[in-house]
């Protein structure tokens, strides 16, 4: 089985001027992301646009993206309100040749009660033999990933970990300190090094789909036993910067400018304006973070 740590990729869903997802992009983009140094990558994710896709875009991104994982480990986002979408996704990662597979919750009934969560994910765990990482995201979803879901689901061997995207560094500690058996991977940027430095596997972001080296010059550093705290300031830079807009289109723009055909995101978010753009590419310069 792969190893599951270090820099994963949250890959974006490159939609054409029809609206259709563009193939051969996402196989292109796979190699871009693979020779910028990152470990693994996430398909059908937040990044990837997932909760605007139909069950049947999400299945064939997937198998796609099982055929294309060159030397990175795929781990595939799954994750629906739908239990029965959820299991045919789970299912077709399996297939697929996903090395593992990322479930939120079932967003939308936040108030559901926790059993019933639980017993939601636990369908999930007895569909499927790929290893599990369960995904904190309580802004998106609703619904935060408890000690007690976890505790709850502990008997399963294939829950191998959970992605923190809350943005609260103390939640990602305490999944730390709690469960030293799982792998814990960090979706801020700003808490990559802290993470690491604390035990963490690794990172899932989507900041490698355009500036690869931002994320993974930061974790050499840190395996290579070095002061990584010059690339985390790079790297926190450039986030606030991606904060004033929006992230998934400057992705898109800035893989346009390094040779990708432009593609556009899926309503109801918007890609970038002309002004956006121009300021966007004016502030990375400004602090020496472009690299084109």
């Amino acid at each position: 089985m792969a190893e599951l740590k270090g820099i994963v990729a949250a890959i974006l869903t490159p939609f054409d001027e029809r609206d259709n997802v563009d193939l051969d992009y996402m196989k292109r983009h796979l190699r871009f992301v693979e020779a910028g140094g990152a470990q693994g990558f996430v398909p059908s994710g937040s990044n990837g646009e997932a909760a605007s896709m139909r069950l049947e875009e999400r299945k064939r991104i997937i198998e796609l993206c099982g055929a294309n994982k060159g030397s990175m480990f795929m781990v595939a986002g799954t994750g629906s309100t739908s239990l029965s979408e959820t299991l045919e996704l789970s299912r077709c990662a399996e297939s697929a040749g996903a090395d593992a597979i990322m479930v939120l919750p079932p967003f939308f009934f936040t108030y559901a009660p926790v059993k019933g969560i639980i017993d939601y994910y636990r369908r999930v765990f007895d569909a499927v033999s790929l290893p599990i990482f369960l995904y904190n995201i309580p802004q998106c979803t609703g619904i935060r990933i408890s000690e007690e879901i976890i505790h709850g689901l502990r008997e399963y061997p294939h829950l191998v970990g959970v992605k923190d995207s809350s943005g609260q560094i103390d939640s990602v500690l305490n999944y730390i300190e709690n469960f030293p058996g799982l792998k814990i991977f960090v979706g801020n940027d700003h808490q990559v090094l802290s993470v690491l430095e604390a035990g963490g596997e690794g990172h899932i972001t989507g900041m490698p789909n355009a500036f690869p080296e931002l994320t993974t010059e930061l974790y050499k550093a840190f395996v290579a036993g070095e002061d990584a705290s010059e690339q985390q300031a790079r790297l926190s830079k450039a986030r606030d910067i991606i904060a004033g807009f929006p992230e998934f289109a400057v992705n898109k723009y800035v893989l346009s400018l390094r040779g990708f055909p432009l593609r556009y995101c899926r309503l109801p978010l918007l890609d970038m304006t002309d002004e956006e753009k121009t300021r966007f590419v004016g502030l990375m310069k400004e602090n020496g973070l472009w690299s084109l």
